[in-house]
């Protein structure tokens, strides 16, 4: 091994591991905050680059969709190069640069490129978690560390909610607002910066020839199990976003269809706190995941067909929670796989992160051409199906609970 890494500590939860985690949860949640500030202004910002149709805003999604894609493919590779701290610190700094790129911008295109940096620095972010998961916490906290990285995000539009609008109206500008943002993200680096440090991505070798040192994503790329859990994830994923970005602007609900897209978001802080809850009563991966699959889908059924409110509210909060419970399950079986370590994880979750947003990428255009030809109920129906794969997928996966 190199110099620059340090031998694997006893894997247990100390302070430094606390302060770790807090630092790296806060910056995703962050850059969920920068991100939706600047979707919030977006109309500020059309006006500012002097743009007429809305159809130019969508540049930004496809770029930050690319970013996810080429940092997720990346991020195994720049962490073998760069070690733990300085890739998790580019990943911060890479969300502080984008956010000022597009606040200097002096044009569209420059602005674009900010986003597309910023996306790619949460996509490396992401991939991020695991490898340090399974470094800094005991088996026994796992569960609850990835129910709380899986949750980073939605509790960043929480924070989001509360404070985007009040911050607008007090800076006045664009500009100014997602630079006040930045500068937390641009804090949160530093305190990585202090507080952050190597660690070692393999076994000590036993042998002359260690396998998982050479782990490369092509060779994950040969294990079926990497498949299986993308594909497992991408109809949660997909059903996840349509509900965020596609049903909130149908006629497809019984009472208005933003109100309940915000009990879906608020559903899973609550599969959230359920998740730490039973992973300590149940060790099991694969019933939580079997289960909570197909529920998760007949609550979308019954939402769609409802026809009184308080159904529909229900079965919307429900989808939230059945959505994000069996989150960690799914991300343990990867942690918990024979001779796993940080290195050769990092290359299974880049992997895995790369081929859902590949696919949810396809599955969302198709959906936007089926409501442009047959309308919002029969691309609702085809997410809603979609969805099924979280189900079917737990048939598949092999089981790592104890």
């Amino acid at each position: 091994m190199s110099t620059h890494t340090v031998a694997t500590k006893e894997t247990s939860t100390s302070g430094r591991s606390i302060i770790i985690e807090t630092i790296m949860f806060f910056t995703y949640a962050f850059f969920a905050v920068n991100w939706i500030a600047g979707s919030t202004l977006t109309p500020q910002i059309m006006e500012h680059f002097h743009l007429t149709g809305f159809a130019s805003a969508t540049f930004i999604s496809n770029a930050v969709t690319l970013a996810k894609i080429i940092g997720n493919f990346l991020a195994a590779a720049i962490l073998t190069k760069l070690y733990p701290k300085k890739s998790i610190g580019l990943a911060a700094l890479l969300i502080v640069l984008g956010s000022i790129i597009a606040i200097m911008a002096p044009a569209y295109t420059i602005f674009i490129l900010g986003r597309f940096v910023m996306g790619f620095g949460g996509a490396l972010f992401v991939v991020y978690f695991s490898p340090v998961v399974i470094q800094y916490f005991s088996p026994t906290a796992r569960p609850t560390v990835n129910a709380l990285n899986s949750v980073a995000y939605n509790v960043g539009g929480i924070i989001a909610l509360l404070i985007v609008g009040p911050v607008i109206a007090w800076l006045e500008t664009w500009q100014k607002s997602m630079a006040f943002f930045a500068a937390i993200s641009g804090i949160l680096f530093v305190l990585w910066l202090v507080f952050g440090e190597d660690f070692a991505l393999t076994q000590k070798k036993t042998t002359t020839n260690s396998a998982d040192e050479h782990y490369t994503i092509i060779d994950a790329m040969k294990e079926k199990i990497n498949w299986l859990l993308p594909l497992t994830y991408c109809g949660s994923l997909t059903f996840y976003l349509v509900l965020l970005n596609i049903f909130p602007i149908s006629t497809f609900a019984v009472i208005d269809a933003k109100a309940l897209s915000t009990l879906t978001a608020i559903g899973g802080v609550i599969g959230t706190v359920l998740a730490i809850w039973l992973s300590k009563k149940f060790n099991k991966r694969l019933p939580v995941i079997r289960l909570c699959g197909l529920l998760m889908t007949l609550s979308g059924l019954v939402m769609f067909n409802a026809s009184n409110g308080t159904v529909a509210a229900i079965a919307a909060l429900a989808i939230g929670t059945f959505m994000f419970l069996p989150i960690t399950s799914l991300v343990m079986i990867p942690q918990e796989l024979p001779n796993m370590t940080p290195g050769k994880l990092t290359q299974v979750m880049g992997l895995f992160w790369a081929i859902s947003y590949i696919v949810v990428t396809v599955v969302y255009y198709l959906i936007g051409i089926a409501i442009d030809h047959m309308g919002y109920a029969v691309g609702l129906y085809i997410a809603l199906g979609v969805s099924l794969t979280f189900f079917l997928g737990s048939f598949l996966l092999p089981e790592t609970g104890r």
